[in-house]
C-alpha cells in the first residue's frame, strides 16, 4: 500500500527547505488587529465609494476566518460595506448591508480564508469600501481581524 502526504512538508524524509511547511500551516501566534471607526457627528460623512483604511497586516500573515468579525451600530438605509485589500476589494467580506445594528464574520470560506498576505501587490493593506448611501453620523464600525503569523 502506498503512502501519500497531503502536503510535501509532512513527508518525514523531505529535507529541502522548499518542501517544509510554513509555520502558519501547522501552528503560529494568533494576533488580533482591533480597529474601531466612529463616523463624525458633523462634517462630511463617509459616502458611497469612500474607503476606510485599516492598518496593514504583515507579509505572510493568514487571516483566521472563524475568529474575525465586523460589527456595526444602526446606520443609514441602503448603505453597504465590503472588507478587502488593495488587490481585491471584497476578499474577506462581500457587500454587506450595515443599516440595522448587527455584525458578520469578517471572512468567508469562499473568499480569503486560506489566503496568505503578500501574494499580490497591495494585499497587505486592509480596507473597507462603502457603497450606496453614506455612513450615518455617529455610526460605529468595529473590526476584529484575527491572523496567524510566525
Amino acid at each position: 500500500m502506498a503512502t501519500f502526504y497531503a502536503t510535501p512538508g509532512l513527508d518525514p524524509l523531505a529535507q529541502t527547505p522548499q518542501n517544509r511547511l510554513d509555520s502558519v500551516d501547522l501552528a503560529g501566534k494568533i494576533r488580533f488587529a482591533c480597529i474601531q471607526y466612529v463616523a463624525p457627528a458633523a462634517g462630511a460623512p463617509v459616502a458611497g465609494d469612500d474607503i476606510i483604511w485599516v492598518p496593514s497586516l504583515p507579509k505572510g500573515a493568514q487571516v483566521i476566518p472563524h475568529m474575525s468579525r465586523l460589527d456595526w451600530s444602526a446606520g443609514t438605509a441602503a448603505c453597504t460595506m465590503t472588507l478587502g485589500d488593495g488587490a481585491s476589494a471584497n476578499r474577506y467580506l462581500a457587500a454587506t448591508a450595515v443599516t440595522a445594528a448587527g455584525g458578520a464574520p469578517a471572512v468567508t470560506l469562499t473568499n480569503g480564508a486560506v489566503y496568505k498576505l503578500g501574494a499580490n501587490a497591495g494585499d497587505q493593506t486592509i480596507r473597507s469600501v462603502v457603497a450606496g448611501a453614506a455612513i450615518a453620523a455617529g455610526q460605529t464600525i468595529t473590526l476584529r481581524l484575527a491572523y496567524v503569523q510566525d
